[in-house]
């Protein structure tokens, strides 16, 4: 690994460090944009830094920063999940979660830097648990007309690139045109969680699934959402 990214390393161990401080429902929401505002100046660092090591050809170091990245927005958004829950708005911090839990797994298939925020997973997965309701997700089974590698541009399976993998500092996703959808089914552990039940109705009373707000009608939908 690069002696820059090496050096780089300390900064980012001593600025998450301090963040992490913040991540827990009492801390001030004023600390926690503070927080916020350091990672964000992390964060462009780390990818100016990045795209210097792509430069180089260094793709263990390339693939190192992106981890870096990754485990920057996983923090990011558990803060902003936190001032999103103080400003009443779960459906805002519900996908805040998410993403977290998105990019702390990115974060760990991208290079070992990440191998020890195994911790920090099972935290932010039982975060979900202990915040939220239980959640009622959609599964649509789509029928694909094209899928494409997004390292390569490829048709996916044609190339040598492998999804959740990370080649030269990006990540490799694999990119789908759907035909169709044939059908949806309702499941307790989707693909996707930000597919999910966002209202019910019951008795005639419609409510928002995670407040459980009355909903009266369209307008007052998205002020309750």
């Amino acid at each position: 690994m690069n002696e820059k990214v090496k050096a780089f390393q300390n900064e980012f161990n001593q600025i998450v460090k301090e963040c992490q401080k913040f991540c827990f429902m009492s801390r001030a929401k004023e600390f926690q944009i503070e927080a916020c505002k350091k990672l964000d100046t992390l964060r462009e660092k780390t990818s100016a830094l990045k795209e210097r090591m792509i430069a180089l050809m260094d793709e263990d170091s390339a693939n190192a920063m992106l981890s870096f990245e990754e485990m920057i927005d996983m923090l990011l958004n558990e803060l902003k999940m936190w001032t999103a829950l103080k400003e009443d708005n779960p459906n805002l911090a519900w996908d805040f979660l998410i993403n977290a839990q998105s990019a702390a797994r990115n974060a760990m298939q991208a290079h070992e830097v990440a191998s020890d925020i195994e911790g920090y997973i099972e935290r932010i997965h039982a975060l979900e648990k202990l915040l939220f309701p239980p959640q009622v997700f959609f599964s649509p089974a789509v029928i694909i007309e094209y899928s494409k590698c997004s390292i390569c541009g490829q048709e996916y399976g044609e190339c040598e690139h492998v999804v959740g993998r990370a080649y030269m500092g990006k990540m490799c996703v694999r990119i789908i045109t759907i035909k169709d959808v044939s059908e949806v089914s309702l499941v307790q552990e989707p693909a996707n969680k930000r597919a999910r039940v966002l209202r019910i109705t019951e008795g005639g009373i419609t409510r928002n699934f995670l407040t459980w707000r009355v909903i009266s009608d369209t307008s007052s939908a998205k002020a309750n959402e």
